[in-house]
């Protein structure tokens, strides 16, 4: 019983892992910030 249990755990947790990554990657896109300024040019 368990390995067919597993599976589908398996299953529902990678589409789920995929529904987060698609909806993070859709909110970066939507508003896109500052781009990481170096110490160099900070510090002059």
């Amino acid at each position: 019983m368990g390995k067919q249990y597993n599976k589908i755990e398996k299953r529902r947790r990678r589409a789920a892992y995929l529904q987060r990554k698609a909806t993070k990657a859709k909110e970066m896109a939507a508003k896109p910030k500052a781009r990481r300024v170096k110490k160099a040019e900070a510090a002059s």
